[in-house]
């Protein structure tokens, strides 16, 4: 009988360990993966991603690429909240400079189909609603 429950209850406990603690990417918002592979090309030094066909941004928008090397040429991040309505979002994210302090980030997003594009990066937080 113990080992009846005992398993499932392991198994539920794995299961909410990888979903609360987020040490998988099971679960990412598309939205959150587009981030994070912007913010590691751009941040590692790289090209930064290029826009999509068609995509939402405005035309004549500086680089967002520009904007963040402007404020370190690498850095690390982590995502601190998003919101999105339609096509479009915002996401606050934290930018570590390589032996820096955390510099506030605000990224704009527009979707085209299944595309999330960085549109604009600039320093600050959007007010994000956690509820």
């Amino acid at each position: 009988m113990a080992v009846a429950v005992g398993v499932p209850l392991l198994v539920a406990a794995t299961v909410m360990a990888v979903v609360f603690t987020g040490t998988g990417v099971v679960g990412r918002s598309p939205l959150h993966r587009a981030v994070d592979q912007y913010l590691d090309a751009v941040g590692g030094g790289g090209p930064a991603p290029a826009t999509g066909p068609g995509s939402g941004c405005p035309g004549g928008a500086p680089d967002p690429a520009d904007a963040l090397r402007g404020l370190a040429p690498r850095f690390g991040h982590r995502i601190v909240s998003s919101t999105e309505s339609g096509d479009s979002a915002a996401v606050n994210v934290d930018l570590t400079p390589v032996g820096g302090d955390p510099v506030a980030v605000l990224l704009e997003l527009r979707r085209t189909g299944d595309r999330w594009d960085v549109c604009t990066a600039s320093t600050g937080r959007a007010a994000i609603d956690p509820f």
